[in-house]
């Protein structure tokens, strides 16, 4: 299964909170890249977050990449500012869904984030036992799953992860 987009795409990218279609946050992205395991999409540098939830926007001081894995329960990338890695940022959540005009997936408060030297941490997981219950049984199951895959993923420095480097303290984040 593939996502059917192109490079050069604009992108919506949507993630909602569950139970409910509440959108969380948001961003236009474009595709830099397809290959068979999924699509690279480009916040630039300049970029607008939209944080619906916090009410809130950024403007990105540095290039946020995201690759979208069909059927995989994480998306996620580097963050670069000149070329240098600042830190890896992987997401938790359901299967991104193609709408039509970008990629639509709920949070499950998991993430994931790493070092530029490939050292991870899981962040949120307070977040995630909290709405546990709320979570369908096999939701909780695969978001406890795809912490260990986004792990062995950069463990074994599948694409689109770099060469290791030199770890930065970790980005202020939302």
């Amino acid at each position: 299964m593939s996502f059917p987009v192109a490079p050069g795409d604009l992108v919506r990218v949507e993630f909602f909170k569950f139970p409910g279609d509440l959108l969380h946050y948001w961003w236009e992205a474009r595709v830099v890249e397809v290959r068979e395991e999924g699509v690279l999409t480009l916040l630039p540098q300049g970029g607008v977050f939209h944080h619906e939830g916090k009410g809130r926007r950024v403007v990105l001081d540095h290039d946020a990449y995201v690759a979208f894995f069909p059927g995989a329960w994480y998306s996620g990338g580097p963050d670069v500012r000149e070329g240098r890695v600042l830190e890896y940022y992987w997401n938790v959540q359901t299967p991104a869904v193609w709408t039509g005009a970008g990629f639509r997936q709920y949070d499950l408060e998991l993430d994931v984030r790493c070092w530029a030297d490939h050292t991870c941490q899981v962040f949120d997981r307070e977040e995630f036992l909290a709405k546990r219950p709320l979570y369908p049984e096999a939701w909780v199951a695969r978001a406890e799953e795809a912490v260990e895959a986004i792990f062995r993923h950069m463990r074994e420095g599948r694409w689109p992860v770099l060469p290791p480097g030199e770890p930065l303290p970790w980005m202020e984040r939302l």
